[in-house]
């Protein structure tokens, strides 16, 4: 080897051990590959569960997690990304009481949402073409857990403690799969409503223990619980709309599929988007451990962009080339529909991971306008494709409307992205070295950000 070369080499592996002395670089290689884990434990319940239980089975539990994710969405109401962005900002002791605040906020969302999905229950068969009520109605009082996700990811942002919310879901996660091998093997029968009711405890079990090891305290909570409300005005009413309406609408191909299609062809759909699900993981933890960072720049580096979609577009060529084989590999012959899904929901998903980092930076900043003005435009476009594809074209029309609305959202988060840079709306609020104070850090955003209110 030349000494060009071997110079080479030293300033790649220099460069690799700077970057992997950066915490927020640590923090999102860890959570991408715990993400990439729970991708790979995906699948494998997905597999089992495919294999274990019979069609119409298989379809009442995921349409009964697909109604409880979608239901969760709801359940967040703009008070939780408030407590991250203070999160970020505040001392030690200060974040355990602000943690406080955040769990006795969700106490009473806790159980408005299990009387939700209690009274789903009743409703929910008539309206579907499954039969998922009964597994509702069992796991009502747990439930808590989906909802719970989405705040134990928000605390741990804010606390820049991903890697406790991660071990956390592979431990979760991994418990879930172990059950449910050990259960035929001791002669238990699976049923959609067991596998449900295991899925539900395992999730609020994983997520309870997550927030009594952050160790909140819950003194001081009027001062706590007043910031998170005054945040939510400012902005996080507005974020939280904006959410509820592109999630929503997002994951309405699910319950339009199911309600408009046969079981079999839900099932293949539900088996290719298990499958596709994985390759937006790199991206999403890229962009979830990058929060911090991005509250304090004003722009997006390039770089990160060059990184998630060279991260999402690799693999999603190997998934669809390998489509066939691995269907009938991870599944059956049953479910061999799902191949021709592949390609078009892989590339859903690298449209998704890419917007997932222009998404966060925009909630960093706390321009919940521009979010809200995201979610409309995917709404509506969400709407307008799954109306017109679903009823003609069933699973295919739910794959490409889902590929053509998450591209028309990526277009639509760059240009509010570039408007809020020229405008000068994502100046840092925090002193680049981060010596800003809490008052300091959370100076409502300007122009459209502030308008939000």
């Amino acid at each position: 080897m030349t000494s060009v070369g071997l110079g080479g080499v030293v300033r790649g592996c220099v460069k690799v051990r700077m970057a992997f002395a950066s915490t927020t670089v640590r923090q999102a290689v860890g959570f991408a590959a715990s993400s990439a884990v729970l991708g790979g434990l995906g699948m494998a319940t997905s597999a089992l569960l495919a294999r274990s239980l019979d069609v119409e089975a298989y379809t009442s539990y995921t349409f009964g997690k697909q109604l409880l994710l979608f239901s969760a969405m709801f359940f967040e109401f703009g008070l939780f990304l408030p407590a991250a962005r203070i999160l970020a900002c505040s001392k030690s002791a200060e974040q355990q009481r602000i943690t406080g605040a955040v769990v006795t906020f969700f106490l009473p969302v806790s159980v408005l949402f299990g009387l939700t999905i209690f009274a789903l229950s009743w409703i929910v068969d008539s309206g579907f073409n499954v039969h998922a009520g009964p597994a509702l109605r069992v796991v009502a009082l747990v439930s808590v857990g989906f909802p719970l996700d989405f705040v134990c990811l928000q605390t741990a942002q804010g606390l820049g403690r991903l890697h406790s919310y991660s071990i956390a879901s592979v431990l979760s996660r991994t418990g879930f799969l172990a059950l449910l091998t050990a259960m035929p093997a001791f002669g238990v029968h699976l049923t959609s409503s067991g596998v449900l009711l295991a899925d539900a405890l395992f999730l609020l079990a994983g997520w309870s223990a997550l927030l009594a090891y952050l160790r909140p305290v819950f003194c001081g909570l009027r001062e706590s619980m007043a910031r998170m409300i005054r945040g939510a005005r400012d902005y996080g009413i507005s974020a939280y709309i904006g959410r509820v309406l592109s999630m929503g609408t997002y994951h309405m191909d699910t319950l339009m599929l199911g309600a408009g299609s046969d079981p079999r062809s839900f099932a293949c759909y539900m088996c290719a988007a298990s499958l596709a699900f994985p390759i937006g993981l790199p991206g999403a933890g890229l962009a979830t451990a990058l929060f911090g960072r991005l509250a304090r720049q004003p722009r997006v580096d390039l770089h990160w962009v060059a990184a998630v979609t060279v991260a999402s577009a690799v693999p999603a060529v190997g998934l669809s080339m390998l489509a066939a084989p691995l269907v009938r590999l991870v599944y059956s012959d049953e479910f061999l529909m799902g191949a021709g899904l592949l390609p078009v929901l892989a590339a859903a998903q690298v449209m998704g991971a890419v917007t997932r980092l222009f998404n966060t930076f925009l909630a960093a900043h706390g321009l919940g306008s521009d979010l809200r003005t995201a979610a409309i435009t995917l709404t509506v476009s969400n709407l307008i494709l799954n109306l017109l594809l679903i009823p003609g074209f069933g699973a295919a029309g739910a794959a490409w409307a889902s590929l053509l609305a998450l591209a028309v959202n990526l277009v639509v988060h760059i240009i509010r992205y570039r408007r809020a840079v020229s405008a000068g709306e994502t100046a840092p609020q925090i002193g680049e070295a981060g010596s800003g104070t809490a008052s300091e850090c959370f100076r409502p955003a300007t122009g459209q950000g502030a308008a939000a209110r």
